[in-house]
């Protein structure tokens, strides 16, 4: 039964990647760290849930970042270029 939890997260986290969106990414990305934090407790292994439950909260952090329509590349690019890309 835990096996299946294990799986299923580790298909959330595969399935992220093949996005090109990096917010989509990030949202089922935090679906599969979600769930490897359940799978983690039940299993009883701290180092799967504590890496996940930090991976939740950087993806989050990083989500709360971009919600104004920039992502954090444009940033950096405007603050070692003092300008934005055209692109």
């Amino acid at each position: 039964m835990y096996e299946i939890i294990g799986i299923a997260a580790t298909l959330f986290v595969l399935i992220s990647f093949l996005f090109t969106n990096e917010k989509r990414i990030r949202q089922v990305n935090i679906v599969g760290a979600v769930i490897f934090v359940i799978y983690g407790i039940l299993i009883g292994a701290i180092s799967v849930y504590l890496l996940n439950g930090a991976l939740i909260l950087i993806h989050m952090y990083k989500l709360y970042r971009s919600r104004g329509g920039k992502n954090e590349s444009d940033s950096e690019n405007q603050a070692g270029t003092g300008r934005a890309d055209s692109n």
